[in-house]
């Protein structure tokens, strides 16, 4: 049920860039390019799934998922955004994002948004952000938190 979840919200945030993915196939067709599906940091167009192998690399982090679930979040300001819950990789097992646990107070409140790894570098044992809490905040809700 947690693939589910998260994989309709990863399909949810991947709509809101078909606009633009599609605007630049249109531009890139005139040239006689081959047009390719790429992500960014607002949501990828590929699938998302949670990564159960705790001995899959995270290569951008050079570390592997079980260090990096759990781990903190912070922002560029050196504030506690919120925990790892899952890492989640692509179609062939290669991580791309993370679901982070944030906001609200005791569980109430709490949302779950996905990150992706290219928004997050490793500081002092942390993940250092640049997303701001706002941005963050602003992010649909990925699915549940456990």
């Amino acid at each position: 049920m947690k693939a589910v979840t998260v994989a309709f919200s990863c399909l949810l945030i991947a709509a809101t860039a078909l606009p633009a993915a599609a605007q630049n196939a249109s531009d890139s067709g005139s040239n006689g390019g081959d047009a390719t599906s790429q992500g960014s940091s607002a949501g990828s167009s590929s699938l998302l799934v949670a990564l159960d192998d705790d001995d899959a690399p995270v290569p951008s982090l050079n570390l592997m998922v079980d260090q990096v679930e759990d781990m903190t979040v912070v922002g560029s300001d050196g504030k506690e955004i919120g925990d790892v819950n899952k890492v989640l990789g692509d179609s062939k097992g290669q991580a791309k994002a993370i679901s982070v646990n944030v906001g609200g107070f005791l569980g109430m409140g709490q949302k779950t948004v996905i990150i992706m790894l290219d928004d997050v570098k490793l500081k002092d044992g942390k993940l250092v952000t640049a997303l701001s809490r706002q941005q963050l905040r602003d992010l649909p809700n990925g699915g549940d938190s456990n």
